[in-house]
């Protein structure tokens, strides 16, 4: 996948980004500094204003709007219930989908367990007037539905934000497991996402500003570095030389 934005709205600056298959790369960056806006032109939500979108080579207005959905999927902070079983939910990753086939989906990503726990079970009607989920479960559903849809290409956009603290770390686990193996751009939510990715990129205002692993970003001491430091509440060595790795809170 490569993306060339060079100028939407007001700040694009000559964003170039290539993710190689099967690589995980999340994009970090205050609010307002491009995130969303670059990881919904990768996925063909939005067009640029100019530059090219690509997918293995072809551009992704050409591909076409039905293909495109069987090879990339995005999944956003802004997740639906929908009314009928936990079953049906999940089936809308893929609608010719058996009983079996979801079940593994949902166990791909740690969901089966719970599912189970429902009154019903998977046939546990939800939605209006049916059984409510919480933003956690309803985050764990969407999962299961990426990885029920297998599609070699998933945009995370903030996908397990609405969890809260207390289900960040199980969702942020369904979601390394619902994109194991695929091409995924993430936009992280918690830094913790970040250290795990592959590579990060830091934006800043329509631009790149830093690329590399998370080891790579702390030893420069930039914006990325500074971020982290904030957010762990973990300082570099006075001395100047990094701190051993401490895992940052969860």
């Amino acid at each position: 996948m490569s993306s060339t934005p060079t100028a939407t709205a007001r700040y694009w600056r000559d964003v170039t980004l290539r993710v190689a298959p099967g690589e995980r790369v999340a994009l970090v960056g205050a609010s307002g500094a491009g995130k969303t806006t670059l990881a919904s032109i990768a996925a063909g939500v939005l067009r640029p204003a100019a530059g090219t979108v690509r997918l293995g080579g072809a551009r992704l207005e050409r591909i076409g709007e039905s293909r495109l959905g069987r090879h990339v999927a995005l999944l956003s902070q802004e997740q639906h219930v929908f009314h009928g079983t936990l079953l049906d939910n999940v089936r809308l990753g893929r609608p010719t989908a058996d009983d079996g086939q979801i079940l593994v989906a949902l166990g791909a990503v740690g969901a089966l367990d719970r599912v189970r726990a429902f009154p019903g079970g998977a046939a546990t009607r939800v939605g209006e007037g049916a059984h409510r989920l919480t933003a956690a479960q309803t985050g764990h559903l969407a999962l299961a539905r990426l990885a029920l849809a297998d599609p070699p290409v998933a945009v995370l956009d903030e996908a397990t934000a609405e969890a809260g603290s207390a289900g960040a770390r199980v969702l942020e686990e369904a979601a390394e497991a619902a994109t194991r193996g695929r091409t995924t751009l993430l936009v992280a939510h918690r830094l913790a996402q970040a250290e795990r990715a592959d590579r990060i990129l830091v934006l800043d205002e329509g631009a790149v500003v830093e690329s590399g692993t998370h080891a790579e970003l702390l030893a420069s001491r930039g914006r990325y570095a500074e971020l982290w430091w904030s957010w762990s509440g973990l300082r570099p060595d006075p001395e100047g030389g990094p701190r051993p790795s401490v895992p940052a809170p969860r």
